[in-house]
């Protein structure tokens, strides 16, 4: 396999040279002081002229001040955005610690202890930090050292960014206050700064502004790093609000007053000096796809249109619609995470709107893209945006909050509504599943996770996420920027398995999907394996979950989950309960010893202090207890406040197992985003169970496990062991009782022709998953899942084909002009509608997989067209499979696809 994603960007960073120069080119043509081409403001405002009054009285308080000391708010150098409070260190690493007021602008007042920490004689700016710019001057930083802690807090450094920002928001009141009233003082006022600005920033030198890595970049030169620049550190190099604020009083004459003063035009000096040189660094930055594109990339485009330089709109609209086409995978997902695509969709937005309605100058074409824009609409050049918009909200949360997958802030709507209806859905190039049953407060999911690690990842595939009974009850911890991110990364601290104590690997850990059944007669599988994720443990050659939801009423259901591994010498099924309410956790084991946590003999531990701290993630499970088992075994978890609301784990096992509970730091309560305080690290826990299997290498495990919900009062009697005949290391067959109810489940990894498998009260299969219920010794359903036969109670289920299975020979896009998206195979498939709403299972040559669902089949000039019902996002063009969407990729060799069938027989249906 040949992967092509970072030759295309490194070929994009080649074609963004050619870019840089041909916009040099470009800029010539229109001149100096060129912003006066177009008119102004080229941007609406929505300025309310009866309302002038107020618009005055917004800028009261700076027209008031002298010129000297509104000059003094114009930082000399950069500013430092991180800063700690040395008296308490609440919150997060310095983000938004301090409260400040214009009232008293040289303060700086801690919002978690209200220390005034700023001037203060206990914390002297008794340090220096001197570096030098790119003109070659030595510029100093005075900071504070807790020596203790070994901290710098630049307070007075600090200060700057509180001014600034005051102050560059006042440009714009100022700016609107002119545009309402015309008078031309307060004009006169946002000349007079933005060339002070105009003077200062050549001297700024570029520093890496983050949470305590405050400090002078070595090279001075551009491309910037992400963290790092000399107006802004995070993507922000463009300064947008003195655009906006240049753009409202652009046509004003005492730009002309100030340039006879200064004996420069002000205007030509603003562009050149500094406006110019933010593009410049945006152009060089090899960040150009990323999930900051309503920053500097929407930053682009409002500066092109406001100093009349077209070509940069039309680079800037190049780079927004790049993220569309190479960002996203073919679900419409962002590669990284649902916060993360919500934030890149905002942002796409954004910036889409910034050069919505432009018009280029009469008779300009761009001589990059060849194209001139004329009332532009950028939604029409991006039919695929659509599809994006709201892609994580199909596998959200009945309450509308988004699933907390990889760095995603638990909790968040971002506008989804409530569901009063779930079903199962899917994001399979992303590589998340979701079974879902039921309406209003009987709403249930189980998520089963397997995606790969592109960018704000968790080590976590193959994670198990249970949402029942309005809860969380078995939840992804999501996103945190406290000191306990890394537990929240770590694999451990997923519901998942755990080979070895060691994490997954980050990257290249694409799980693959094998099984999605979203509704069959009530039951709902899906199965994926993660094996990619576990490469670096030698031998490993099985890591692969199943999950199954069975109905039992409108309001119950219960999930069967069995998680096969076989590699490796310790394998650990972890599970952890609600991290948003407080649980009590109970064992059917009797439970001994008091272990303060699970690290072993001569591991260290290292306490974390910040966002990037590592540390052993088994410091982090304490108080633990345990019991060592041969049979099976059952936990439960209890709401404390509600205790007729709960979670129990019946756990099959069938080999010596070491089973330990304790709890672990739940983080979400410590505060989300800059809400939070890293001093409330363990304030807050939940639940912790490990089940540990240990033995030579390859240890062979199957962790079988029903969870059930409930909410008034359990309704599973027993779950048990059923013997199979013949046995084998990877058939489990497992008896749920509930009421009058009898479930018999049998799975199996068997491959055709499937041989018979019985239990010892007759129940025969063949296949891999076969269901069968039997009401007061009745049998009323039947489902069999990629099998050839199912027998028991006096019924029989059975399917001439347990699959289909081929090879695809080509496939065709409606992108790309053809009449539907589809694939190509000369293999005999049922035509018409027989295989609707079915998923089918590509392996392409690099041995990944993808599901697909299909709409039709239709017979065409020999060949079978298998019709879907969206854009796989596929070429095929002999051995080579090109993806189109996100991670773009080129694989050599043919793709072969499996079509796994379910038949199910239920009485009365």
């Amino acid at each position: 396999m040949v992967n092509t994603f970072e030759t295309s960007l490194s070929n994009t960073a080649h074609v963004l040279g050619v870019m840089i120069a041909l916009v040099s080119v470009v800029s010539t043509a229109f001149g100096a002081g060129q912003a006066l081409g177009v008119k102004h403001p080229v941007f609406d405002y929505k300025i309310d002229k009866d309302n002038a009054a107020g618009y005055e009285k917004g800028v009261e308080r700076v027209m008031a001040m002298s010129e000297d000391e509104v000059l003094s708010f114009v930082p000399p150098y950069a500013y430092t955005t991180y800063c700690e409070c040395p008296n308490c260190y609440g919150g997060v690493e310095g983000n938004n610690i301090f409260i400040w007021s214009i009232d008293k602008p040289d303060e700086l007042k801690c919002r978690f202890c209200d220390t005034i920490v700023y001037p203060n004689d206990k914390y002297p700016e008794d340090h220096v930090m001197t570096g030098k710019n790119k003109l070659g001057e030595e510029i100093s930083f005075p900071y504070y050292l807790n020596e203790d802690k070994d901290i710098r807090h630049f307070f007075s450094t600090h200060v700057r960014r509180h001014k600034r920002g005051w102050l560059t928001g006042q440009l714009i009141a100022l700016g609107k206050a002119y545009q309402a009233t015309g008078k031309e003082e307060y004009a006169a006022r946002v000349a007079l700064v933005l060339d002070k600005f105009a003077q200062v920033y050549p001297h700024y030198p570029v520093m890496q502004n983050g949470p305590r890595r405050f400090k002078f970049r070595e090279s001075q030169e551009m491309p910037y790093a992400w963290d790092s620049g000399k107006w802004g550190c995070f993507h922000n190099e463009i300064p947008k609000p003195l655009l906006t604020a240049y753009d409202l009083v652009c046509e004003s004459k005492e730009f002309d007053k100030l340039s006879a003063e200064r004996g420069y035009d002000v205007r030509e000096k603003l562009e050149n000096d500094f406006f110019k040189e933010t593009f410049e660094v945006i152009a060089s930055s090899p960040y150009h796809v990323s999930n900051v594109v309503g920053y500097d990339i929407a930053g682009a485009a409002i500066l092109g249109r406001i100093i009349n330089e077209p070509a940069y709109v039309h680079r800037a609209f190049g780079w927004m619609k790049l993220n569309v086409d190479v960002g996203f995978f073919y679900d419409g997902m962002w590669h990284e995470a649902p916060s993360y695509h919500y934030m890149t969709i905002g942002g796409i937005k954004a910036a889409f709107n910034t050069v919505r309605g432009h018009t280029d100058p009469p008779g300009y074409v761009d001589e990059i893209d060849g194209t001139r824009f004329d009332d532009f609409d950028p939604d029409t050049q991006v039919p695929f945006w659509a599809k994006c918009i709201h892609a994580p909200a199909i596998v959200s949360f009945p309450n509308g909050c988004v699933s907390p997958i990889h760095d995603s802030w638990a909790g968040s709507r971002y506008g989804a509504p409530a569901r009063t209806k779930t079903v199962s859905t899917i994001l399979p190039g992303y590589g998340h599943a979701s079974l879902g049953r039921g309406t209003g407060s009987d709403q249930m999911q189980a998520q089963l996770h397997f995606s790969g690690g592109y960018g704000h990842t968790h080590l976590d595939n193959l994670n198990l996420i249970l949402w029942a009974k309005g809860r969380e009850m078995l939840p992804d911890l999501g996103y945190t920027w406290t000191q306990m991110r890394y537990w929240c990364t770590s694999t451990v601290g997923h519901n998942t398995v755990v080979i070895d104590r060691h994490d997954q690997n980050g990257g290249n850990s694409d799980g693959d999907l094998l099984w999605f059944f979203p509704d069959s007669n009530g039951v709902s599988v899906v199965a994926a394996d993660g094996k990619r994720a576990y490469a670096k443990v030698e031998g490993l050659d099985m890591y692969r979950r199943m999950l199954v939801m069975i109905p039992v009423s409108d309001a119950d259901a219960y999930v069967v989950d069995i998680f096969r591994v076989r590699g490796g010498s310790m394998h650990e099924w972890a599970l952890h309960g609600d991290a948003d309410e407080d649980t009590t956790a109970t064992c059917s084991l009797d439970l001994s010893g008091s272990r303060k946590w699970m690290l072993e003999e001569g591991e260290e531990w290292k306490e974390p202090t910040i966002e990037g701290s590592r540390f052993n993630a088994y410091g982090m499970i304490r108080d633990v207890a345990n019991a060592e088992t041969e049979g099976d075994f059952r936990v439960e978890l209890k709401y404390l406040e509600e205790t007729t609301r709960g979670l129990r784990i019946h756990m099959l096992n069938d080999g010596p197992a070491e089973v330990w509970l304790g709890r672990s730091p739940s983080v979400r309560r410590m505060g989300v985003g800059t809400r939070g305080d890293m001093r409330k690290a363990y304030d807050f826990w939940m639940p912790q169970l490990l089940v540990r299997r240990q033995a030579e290498a390859p240890l062979a495990s199957v962790f079988a496990a029903v969870e059930e919900p409930y909410f008034g009062r359990p309704f599973i009697r027993s779950v048990q062991q059923v013997e199979l005949s013949p046995t084998d290391d990877n058939a489990v067959a497992l008896r749920i009782t509930h009421g009058n109810t009898v479930d018999t489940i049998i799975s199996t990894l068997d491959e055709p022709p499937y041989p018979q498998r019985v239990t010892a009260d007759g129940v025969a299969f063949n296949g891999k998953l076969g269901i069968l219920r039997e009401v007061n010794g009745k049998t009323t359903g039947a489902w069999l899942f990629e099998g050839e036969k199912l027998t028991g109670g006096g019924w029989t289920v059975d399917s001439e084909k347990g699959r289909y299975d081929g090879q695809i020979q080509a496939a065709t896009r409606k992108a790309d002009g053809a009449e539907c998206d589809a694939f190509i195979t000369d293999a005999e498939l049922p035509a018409d509608n027989v295989l609707h709403g079915v998923w089918i299972i590509i392996t392409h040559g690099n041995d990944f997989t993808h599901g697909y669902e299909i709409d039709r089949v239709e017979k065409q000039d020999g060949k079978t067209i298998i019709i879907l019902t969206g854009d796989h996002g596929l070429k095929i063009d002999g051995s080579v499979t090109e993806e189109v969407y996100f991670p773009r990729r080129k694989i050599e060799g043919t793709n072969s696809f499996v079509i796994p069938l379910a038949v199910a027989m239920v009485k009365g249906q």
